[in-house]
């Protein structure tokens, strides 16, 4: 069930009403996550159901020590691994040379870390483990955040879905923001990325032959996944806080990083996040080497976390490809400020977006032939600068829209900061949620002639 789908917005209505005024309000939050799960189809839910249980069994019957780590590392992994990778392992590819299965469980990745995260999290201490099959099946369910993220911590959002099953959930007032995040997030998906998605497709079908559309598709497509997955997490968001539940943040307007570190702490957060804490942190920290050799394994550590993050997000080699970069970016960017002199922030911020535009096409390539292909037109400059391009706007047009592209991140920017939140407390009121919810159906209700699924399902 799309987030930007009139049967999202009536099931998102119906379970707020039913969380004002009705009881058993837990219950209703399960049913209306399986509604929105069911709508994936028979086979999605039942794998969903399927490794809900199988989590649930290894906290009942496996200690909370190092075997429950190890069993949900098995069952967890393994699912992903069985469903995500088995084509990649086997070495299948579609007729695009790609090893992503178009079968493959909506959101099983996202959901199966956020598994993963709360059995290591309980065996060590952070928090204390669900008490109920029931709290432990919302805390997977919780549908806005189930298909793509946030990928929640149990200490997030557990207390309160506890609170809600003890019915003493404390009732939320900023219904304002709310409703804004889910408007802010609709004009991302359904206004700017649904608009640049046919462009992007086009120029990607078949590598370009000239740089200036090999440039161009690629700076597009930054900003398609950008408006695209960021948008899902503005929806997810807001729709959680209506429903009385806070997630944590997932975006902070990413490409006014002046650093590839600095450009990931702001980029998919809840996953940076998990990596660090799950992956870099133990394999940092092992005694593995002599203690002249931690800072190699510092940053060996660095680009194996980065590669498992570039295979998390895909089947393929590409997707290899590309998290190796990026890890490797960021062992060069430490070496450079530990070494030299700090670049000045609008020259370390050109090289930060030029390096993520010019890897980016590793993620939207079909395979690692198709990528070394458009990078060769891209980055030899061939075909010059046009004059005129068939069937499209002027170059001195397209550079101007992209300038655009750039400016409403920066707006986006301004709107995150602390005053326009005290501007929504002193808005909050009927007139201005009938404005908003007014405001989102319409977006909702925008013809469209192609269905685009939010980018990231398919991860």
């Amino acid at each position: 069930m799309a987030f930007n789908s009139l049967a999202y917005a009536l099931l998102l209505t119906f379970t707020i009403a039913w969380m004002a005024i009705g009881p058993l309000r837990a219950l209703m939050l399960i049913v209306a996550s399986l509604i929105f799960y069911a709508a994936a189809g028979p086979f999605d839910m039942l794998v969903f159901v399927g490794a809900v249980v199988l989590n649930w069994l290894i906290q009942v019957a496996v200690p909370a020590d190092r075997r429950r780590i190890l069993a949900a590392v098995i069952v967890n992994i393994g699912l992903i691994g069985y469903f995500k990778y088995r084509n990649m392992l086997l070495g299948e590819t579609s007729p695009a040379g790609s090893f992503i299965d178009v079968t493959l469980p909506l959101g099983i990745s996202f959901y199966s870390f956020q598994a993963l995260a709360y059995h290591i999290d309980v065996v060590r201490g952070r928090n204390g483990p669900a008490r109920s099959f029931p709290e432990f099946f919302l805390f997977k369910a919780f549908f806005p955040q189930l298909i793509a993220g946030p990928i929640v911590r149990p200490n997030q959002t557990l207390p309160q879905i506890q609170r809600i099953f003890d019915d003493k959930s404390r009732r939320h007032r900023l219904l304002v923001f709310g409703l804004s995040l889910i408007v802010l997030g609709l004009v991302k998906k359904v206004v700017l990325a649904d608009s640049l998605a046919p462009v992007v497709d086009d120029i990607f079908y078949v590598p370009p032959d000239s740089a200036y559309l090999a440039w161009l598709g690629a700076v597009l497509f930054l900003f398609q996944i950008y408006f695209d997955f960021s948008g899902y997490s503005d929806i997810a968001i807001g729709s959680a806080y209506l429903l009385g539940i806070r997630l944590p943040r997932n975006f902070a307007t990413p490409f006014l990083a002046s650093s590839i570190q600095e450009l990931w702490q702001r980029w998919h957060i809840t996953l940076t996040l998990f990596l660090r804490d799950y992956v870099f942190l133990p394999l940092a920290d092992m005694r593995l080497v002599a203690r002249r050799y931690r800072a190699m394994q510092h940053f060996c550590a660095i680009v194996l976390t980065m590669t498992l993050c570039g295979l998390w997000h895909g089947a393929g080699w590409n997707f290899v490809l590309w998290g190796t970069l990026q890890g490797i970016a960021m062992v060069f960017a430490a070496l450079w400020s530990r070494y030299l002199p700090s670049p000045p922030a609008p020259l370390g911020w050109a090289a930060t977006i030029t390096f993520f535009v010019v890897t980016l096409v590793f993620f939207r390539s079909p395979n690692l032939g198709y990528a070394f292909n458009y990078l060769d037109t891209m980055l030899s400059f061939r075909g010059g600068w046009p004059t005129v391009v068939d069937d499209a706007a002027p170059p001195w047009e397209v550079v101007a829209g992209v300038v655009g592209l750039f400016a409403l991140h920066w707006i986006e920017f301004r709107l995150q900061q602390p005053g326009v939140l005290r501007v929504m407390r002193r808005a909050e009121g009927p007139v201005s949620r009938g404005f908003l919810s007014g405001v989102a159906l319409l977006l909702i209700l925008i013809p469209v002639t192609n269905v685009n699924p939010f980018i990231y399902f398919r991860f």
